[in-house]
């Protein structure tokens, strides 16, 4: 596991625990697979750094699933749709 601070959605400052997921095709993009309250039993989520949204989630014990899910997400709307969702927010360090 690795540290990770971004800026939430929200403009603030978070740390997030977690592990780099790299999507080829997605290289210039970081995504941070991470613990995160899905639901009142936990899960995981995965988190684009710079823009600090995150792309998808899932119950706790799936986190196995992640890269999968992430990539279909990602074909699914492909690299345009996600630029504009992202926008152009200050990046993280």
């Amino acid at each position: 596991m690795e540290k990770f601070l971004i800026q939430n959605e929200f403009g603030q400052s978070q740390e997030l625990l977690g592990e780099e997921i790299v999507i080829a095709g997605f290289e210039e993009l970081q995504f941070i697979l991470h613990s995160w309250l899905y639901d009142t039993r936990g899960g995981w989520a995965v988190t684009e750094r710079s823009s600090g949204k995150r792309i998808t989630s899932g119950p706790e014990g799936t986190e196995h699933m992640a890269r999968e899910q992430l990539e279909r997400q990602l074909l699914a709307h492909g690299k345009d749709a996600l630029m504009r969702v992202l926008g152009q927010g200050r990046l993280s360090n």
